[in-house]
């Protein structure tokens, strides 16, 4: 049984652009956990309501689903998260910088050119990445995914691309 604390019904807040990716995501996960999930395309957010007999971990990893699709990973991706070994990480640039020049720069960096180093660190760590306009959204196995954020934290630092992948290359090995 869940606890009272999460009996309540979860809001999602949703983008209009990821709509479609909700609908998806609703479609496939509704009363498959023991919990309604909805979509409010008016208000735009995602409804999770917990069911009887839905338990907490079940809850938290819809709650984490929606979030990953909020963010702007596809449904597919999201529902990896149902895997006990799979996490998801969020981490804000806004921490990192308060002046909007150098949010872009941090940004590009990330990214690289024509996404090439958003492409390589997702290789390289084994896992899937969502850059946003303020956050960069890691998905993957728990130890894949603190590779990943440590390698997105060296870059945002400033360290060069090809210390960072030889970093995540390295620990990879070990």
């Amino acid at each position: 049984m869940a606890s009272e604390y999460l009996r309540g019904t979860t809001l999602e807040p949703i983008e209009r652009k990821r709509l479609k990716a909700a609908r998806e995501f609703v479609e496939a996960t509704d009363g498959r956990y023991g919990a309604k999930v909805e979509l409010d395309e008016k208000e735009l957010y995602i409804k999770i309501t917990p069911g009887p007999d839905a338990t907490v971990d079940v809850i938290l990893k819809l709650k984490d689903m929606a979030k990953a699709v909020a963010l702007g990973f596809a449904p597919d991706q999201a529902l990896q998260l149902e895997n006990e070994d799979y996490v998801l990480a969020v981490i804000n640039l806004k921490e990192y910088t308060d002046k909007p020049n150098h949010l872009r720069r941090i940004l590009g960096r990330i990214i690289g050119e024509g996404g090439r180093a958003r492409h390589t660190i997702e290789q390289l760590a084994e896992v899937d990445m969502v850059v946003g306009d303020n956050y960069v959204a890691i998905l993957g196995k728990l130890e894949n995914v603190e590779i990943a954020k440590r390698a997105v934290e060296m870059l945002i630092e400033g360290r060069k691309h090809d210390t960072v992948y030889r970093f995540i290359q390295s620990t990879k090995r070990r």
